[in-house]
Formats: structure tokens, sequence, C-alpha cells
């Protein structure tokens, strides 16, 4: 059975779809089958905690990490919600140097005046 899709891209991404079914000689159904597969594979590996990267034919050449906005939130999903454990005392102390922070020391002053100069 074939559905019909009907997407609304942008010009970029047109031109995209048309450079990729040029170089791979297939039609706009076929490269977006492609993508949807790879897309759906990506998503399943990174639910468990995989990333998309390139591998170099060259060994000593860097290996290259893909994200997006979408896989990069599948990454913390897959890394779920840790929680701490502190004994009261510790916990006291925390939130005590929570509610009142100490005053930036000098070298931090320094730093955050440098920074302002610095910029634009």
């Amino acid at each position: 059975m074939s559905h019909r899709l009907q997407p609304t891209v942008s010009d970029p991404v047109m031109e995209q779809v048309q450079r990729l079914r040029r170089e791979l000689g297939g039609d706009v159904s076929e490269i977006i089958t492609e993508a949807i597969s790879l897309l759906d594979k990506v998503v399943l590996e990174a639910r468990r905690g995989a990333r998309l990267a390139f591998v170099p034919h060259e060994p000593g050449q860097p290996l290259r990490e893909y994200s997006s906005p979408a896989l990069t939130r599948l990454e913390w999903r897959a890394m779920g919600e840790e929680s701490i454990v502190l004994p009261a005392k510790d916990f006291d102390r925390v939130a005590r140097a929570v509610e009142a922070p100490a005053k930036p020391t000098r070298a931090l002053r320094e730093l955050s005046r440098r920074r302002r100069r610095e910029r634009p």
C-alpha cells in the first residue's frame, strides 16, 4: 500500500532534495524514503544513548559527530534523570550556600571586567 505525502519545505530544503535526486538517480519518493529510514535508525540508536558519527577512511583523521535539536533531545532523554542524595548536614550546607551565595572573589570580578571590555 502506498500513501501520498505533501510536505511543505523551504527553497533550500527543496534544493537539497533535487541535488540528492540528481546525485543518487532516484525520484523524490526514494529520497524521502531513504531519509526517513536513516532518521528512524538514528532515533532508535539515540534512544539507546548512541550518537551519529562519520568515521573517516584514513587513520588519524577526526571522527565527526552529527547532531540536531531533535537528536539532542533524544540523547538527553536516554540519559534519564539522576538524583543526588545527600546526608542531612550536607543538604543543609548546600541549601544555605544556594540561599546566600558567597560574594565574588577579586579574581572573578577582574575576569568579568575584562570580558565586558572585550565584547563589541
